[in-house]
């Protein structure tokens, strides 16, 4: 390579570095500049607090009961242990704690304010109800509806609240599961037994 190259380059490294170190510092708080041509940092959008249909302590969260049809089934805390309502026999705890993580906390994507007609999004005739019951003796609840298009959620709607809001369909599943799937404790996996030994 030319030396006169090489002395070049390396003067504008030396340049470059000098600006970086010793440029301006930019002020606390200052916004950061994007680079390239028209570029711009999007603004986070703040969660819309419409959307939020509850906020629980799942640790205060004594009961869930699902009706589906003529069917009703849940779960309820004992000590530390949960049961299944209304058999009475001990639920698969790791089940029942996702489950309840997932309900403590449950925000819906899409809300509709005055919807006009119930009929449109399947709450004329609900699919199925869910109430969670708290260790303050408040219960919150959900009756579900139809599908949303797309099948992008499911249209519900919180007890004592007018609007009609879209919740994920993860969420519907995970209910109609204590009726359709209780979450017994899986079975012990049976130990072999040795086979005897031959005889001398």
């Amino acid at each position: 390579m030319n030396p006169r190259v090489t002395v070049g380059l390396l003067a504008v490294l030396l340049a470059l570095g000098a600006y970086v170190y010793f440029g301006p510092t930019p002020e606390p708080g200052a916004a950061p500049v994007a680079s390239g041509p028209g570029a711009s940092i999007p603004t986070p959008k703040p969660a819309d607090p419409a959307l939020q249909l509850w906020m629980l302590d799942e640790q205060q969260i004594q009961t869930v009961t699902v009706q589906r049809g003529a069917q009703t089934a849940g779960v309820q805390r004992s000590g530390e242990e949960w049961v299944i309502t209304p058999t009475g026999q001990p639920a698969d705890r790791l089940l029942v704690n996702s489950l309840v993580f997932r309900l403590a906390n449950v925000r819906a994507t899409y809300r509709v304010e005055n919807p006009a007609n119930e009929a449109e999004f399947g709450l004329n005739a609900p699919t199925m109800t869910a109430k969670i019951g708290v260790a303050d003796g408040t219960t919150v609840g959900l009756t579900v509806g139809g599908k949303a298009p797309a099948e992008a959620g499911t249209y519900a709607r919180k007890d004592g609240d007018p609007a009609i809001v879209v919740i994920s369909n993860a969420l519907v599943q995970d209910l109609e599961r204590l009726v359709t799937e209780p979450p017994v404790p899986p079975s012990p996996t049976p130990v072999a037994s040795p086979s005897p030994s031959p005889a001398p």
